[in-house]
């Protein structure tokens, strides 16, 4: 089988590797296909670090090719599936407290990270989910992001009639603007990207916002908002000229989420008497519990939060150099790899 390994920055290699053996416990899998992350991205700079080589991927769907006889699950050969890569024990204090996307040990040394551009994988039977026939395998690639948005706006605790402004019309801006407009939310998007608002536009946004002009943009929120400015706000960009505009726009009790990670350890742009005065909340979120994987899926499947526009390309594994290059570019959303045959 063929796999796609990243020997050092900039760099990625084909290997022919030997098919992967499974335990009675595990469950083997063809990737079909595999979405190019922003952290496979960052990782493809140099801007974020893994042990050289490593393989990249986890944004996967794929297909159950055979199944370890001691597997408890209902899953069988020929199921169609997504694939939830996070590592959990479910024994540590942050899953047993619910927050299983931190495990404590999610990157314990031994552990597979990511793996997801590969031809054939093997899995525990829990970090597989079985999709109906009304999703596509292209369009669950976006379940594991879909998953992330989820999360961010639960932690946010918006809901029918509230304002939210989204910082960044990007991929990740995207599926919040379209889950949170499900949620019959009032959505306003900022960046600085005119082609990107466009597309925040046509797909139903209340208000795009030019980012380039932050006095504009608090002078139109507050505006829209009567004065009361946002119930909450997510960043989903790493500049933080957003965070700043968040922050100003913020009602009282209102919730800032730094839903981005960044490479570096930028301040918060807020003093401490400002958020003890409108009693803001400042959090962040980071992955995914399963339960937002499975309420992904779910809201793809129904149709609930539709996809298929943020697909920008697709290309076969032979040319993995030229799609990571395609994904790190402002004109595309999500690049896809075609790993089966």
């Amino acid at each position: 089988m063929k796999q796609i390994w990243q020997t050092a920055v900039h760099q990625l290699e084909i290997r022919e590797s030997a098919m992967p053996v499974f335990k009675d416990h595990e469950v083997l899998v063809q990737i079909a296909y595999c979405g190019i992350c922003t952290l496979e991205q960052r990782l493809f700079a140099g801007e974020r670090s893994l042990q050289f080589p490593f393989i990249p991927g986890h944004e996967a769907s794929a297909v159950i090719v055979r199944v370890g006889k001691a597997v408890k699950t209902a899953v069988k050969e020929g199921d169609r599936v997504v694939l939830d890569l996070v590592n959990r024990c479910h024994a540590c204090h942050a899953c047993l407290s619910g927050s299983s996307n931190l495990c404590e040990n999610r990157f314990a040394r031994g552990q597979r990270v990511l793996g997801a551009f590969s031809e054939y994988m093997v899995v525990d039977p829990q970090q597989v989910l079985v999709i109906p026939e009304t999703l596509s395998l292209q369009a669950a690639t976006l379940t594991e992001p879909l998953a992330c948005c989820i999360r961010s706006l639960r932690k946010t605790g918006v809901g029918l009639g509230d304002t939210l402004l989204i910082a960044g019309a990007g991929t990740m801006g995207m599926l919040h603007a379209k889950t949170a407009l499900a949620m019959g939310v009032q959505v306003f998007v900022s960046d600085v990207n005119a082609q990107r608002l466009d597309r925040a536009a046509a797909i139903g946004v209340d208000q795009i916002l030019d980012a380039s002009d932050t006095h504009q943009c608090i002078e139109m929120i507050r505006e829209l908002t009567g004065g009361h400015g946002v119930r909450a706000a997510i960043v989903t960009t790493t500049s933080t000229s957003a965070v700043e505009l968040a922050v100003q726009v913020l009602g009282v009790t209102g919730t800032l989420n730094i839903f981005t990670s960044y490479g570096d350890r930028p301040q918060l742009p807020v003093d401490m008497h400002t958020i003890h005065r409108n009693e803001f909340i400042i959090t962040g979120s980071e992955g995914r519990e399963q339960q937002d994987f499975y309420t992904a899926m779910r809201s793809l499947a129904h149709r609930k939060v539709v996809v298929d526009d943020l697909i920008s390309r697709v290309y076969p594994m032979a040319q993995v150099q030229q799609a990571v290059e395609a994904a790190q570019s402002e004109e595309t959303y999500r690049v896809l790899l075609r790993m089966e045959k």
